[in-house]
């Protein structure tokens, strides 16, 4: 059996590459690996009130970026739906504060991003290297014959695809269809996020109006119960009497809390959605409600004008991405031709790496043939097929789902006017009946409990009007929102007050 020594030339070439590789290239490796480019993390300031009993938050940040001015059918939407200054402010303040619509904005930068990484692949990546290359075998013959000392510097571009079948290009029209995809979602969130609010505004002051209507019937009632009290005790009314109106006082009481609990409740979702920030609204629901507006001009036009609408253009956009998908997955049956080059100069050292006669240059190019993937292609293909074909469902339903919504609205509108005309009419005669029982009850020709029993009658008509009017002023809002985005010429606009 041979024995291998090795002779002092050979262990001392071997102890100094050890000290090279722990004395030099160990702390090298230890001190960028303790590197991190990473920012230092900080928790996000939570944007909610410092208490549960406080409905403010002491300072609202608005989020960084450009501001989001309102569009010129946002404004003038918003200014005629009503007279009171305080709703384009909150509307701006949810476009300000609102994490959602900032989300939405986020993923359609994200989106833009993506489609500028798709764009750079049609292009060659030029890169500049330099590099120390160095062979040594211990063999003296081996090392005289494949030993190597080399060093070079050079400037080129490797595995660029020449886009001879479309990958490449169908690649990049799917990423940008995809970002202006995300562009019309963000327009779409938009034109909800606003009706949400202008939704949540319509409620908070219905819900305000009605639990004030629910207290003076309240403080009606307990004035009622208070005169059977004093008529049992001079013997004129009996207790059965007595308990049906403490009954109905208990009753009032009960829907006066549930009222104002609800209008606590729509208060905070309205909080919610415009950032816990600015003054407590002031509006009135009457003022929302416009039944004199004349919008039957509305029913003749043509429905190809939904087809503007943010979502609509945003299935478009899907279904455009899918089809160029396709493409992609079709030259995948193709050859791939790559290339490789750069241009340079090398040496067997640093200190003549720049002399003259050491120009290099490398030239690869390649081609690769799909031959056997075990169908992979096929069903790549396949898949890209299905896709197209739902995103074609996707895009009908969204546009079926568009005309319904409008339908529904404009077949809901005439009867909700109807509706708010009659509970005004009612009420014209409630304020009417007690005007004159008022009147009879300071001449003394009328008892007090007929005139608190004809307050508390108009207290319910009244109710009954508020949330006639919430629903026309929902309904308004509706009609908004469905027609969002879209281009309208017409004898009126939508949400001017005649």
């Amino acid at each position: 059996m041979a024995t291998f020594l090795p002779t002092e030339n050979q262990t001392g070439f071997f102890r100094r590459s050890v000290i090279l590789v722990f004395g030099v290239l160990l702390p090298v490796v230890i001190s960028l690996s303790a590197c991190s480019l990473a920012p230092t993390y900080q928790r996000p300031e939570a944007p909610i009130p410092a208490r549960f009993d406080s409905s403010t938050v002491p300072t609202s940040k608005v989020p960084e970026g450009r501001s989001e001015p309102l569009s010129p059918q946002e404004h003038l939407f918003l200014t005629a739906f009503s007279t009171s200054d305080d709703l384009v402010p909150l509307v701006e303040r949810a476009l300000a504060n609102n994490r959602d619509f900032k989300v939405a904005t986020l993923q359609v930068e994200q989106a833009r991003a993506l489609n500028r990484i798709d764009r750079a692949q049609q292009l060659p990546s030029v890169n500049a290297s330099v590099q120390r290359f160095r062979q040594k075998f211990n063999d003296p013959s081996l090392d005289a014959r494949y030993g190597q000392k080399l060093s070079a510097a050079t400037i080129g571009t490797s595995d660029f695809e020449l886009d001879f079948f479309g990958r490449v290009r169908s690649l990049s029209d799917a990423s940008r269809h995809r970002y202006l995809a995300s562009a019309q979602g963000q327009r779409a969130f938009r034109g909800a996020l606003i009706s949400e609010v202008l939704r949540a505004y319509v409620i908070d002051r219905a819900a305000a109006a009605q639990a004030q209507q629910l207290q003076n019937a309240y403080l009606d009632t307990l004035t009622l119960l208070n005169l059977a009290k004093r008529q049992q005790d001079v013997g004129t009314l009996s207790e059965d009497e007595v308990n049906l109106q403490r009954s109905d006082t208990e009753h009032s009481h009960t829907t006066m809390q549930q009222a104002q609990t609800d209008a606590a409740a729509a208060r905070n979702a309205l909080q919610l959605l415009t950032g816990y920030a600015g003054a407590s609204p002031a509006g009135k629901v009457e003022e929302l409600a416009n039944p004199n507006e004349s919008l039957d001009w509305l029913n003749s036009l043509p429905s190809e004008v939904l087809l503007e609408r943010p979502d609509i253009l945003q299935a478009e956009e899907q279904l455009r991405a899918s089809n160029a998908d396709i493409g992609a997955a079709r030259a995948a049956f193709f050859p791939s031709v790559t290339l490789s080059t750069s241009l340079g100069t090398a040496s067997d050292g640093l200190g003549n790496l720049f002399d003259a006669g050491g120009r290099v240059w490398t030239f690869i190019p390649q081609i690769t043939l799909p031959i056997f993937n075990h169908g992979r292609n096929s069903a790549n293909l396949d898949l890209a097929q299905l896709r197209k074909q739902a995103a074609v469902a996707d895009y009908e339903r969204t546009v079926q789902s568009a005309f319904r919504e409008v339908s529904d609205v404009l077949t809901a509108r005439n009867a909700l006017i109807e509706r708010v005309r009659s509970e005004r009419g009612l009420g014209i005669i409630e304020d009417e009946r007690v005007r004159r029982a008022t009147a009879r009850f300071d001449a003394g020709w009328e008892d007090q409990p007929r005139l608190l029993s004809a307050r508390l009658r108009l207290h319910r008509t009244r109710i009954d009007g508020i949330f006639a009017q919430r629903d026309l002023a929902l309904n308004r809002i509706a009609l908004f929102h469905a027609f969002y985005g879209v281009s309208m010429n017409a004898p009126a606009t939508l949400g001017k007050k005649s």
